[in-house]
């Protein structure tokens, strides 16, 4: 894995703590960006990692209508 993909990887983890912190359950994936500034894209992307650490209170991360990651057991 580059550093890149490692940098974008820590920054969307600490976007979605902060996001969590409020209390979030069920978020989109515009609270992330506009955590990050990130493009769409990238975010959608390193959401399909598995390494990806997810707070244990998020969970599900839409866009729109679509699920993009459901905590599993929810």
């Amino acid at each position: 894995m580059d550093l890149d993909r490692e940098k974008y990887i820590k920054g969307i983890e600490k976007a979605l703590q902060r996001i969590s912190s409020r209390d979030l359950k069920d978020i989109d994936v515009s609270e992330i960006w506009i955590e990050t500034a990130l493009p769409e894209d990238l975010i959608r992307e390193i959401l399909k990692e598995e390494s990806l650490n997810i707070p244990p209170g998020i969970e599900v991360i839409r866009n729109g209508r679509e699920i993009l990651w459901k905590k599993s057991g929810s």
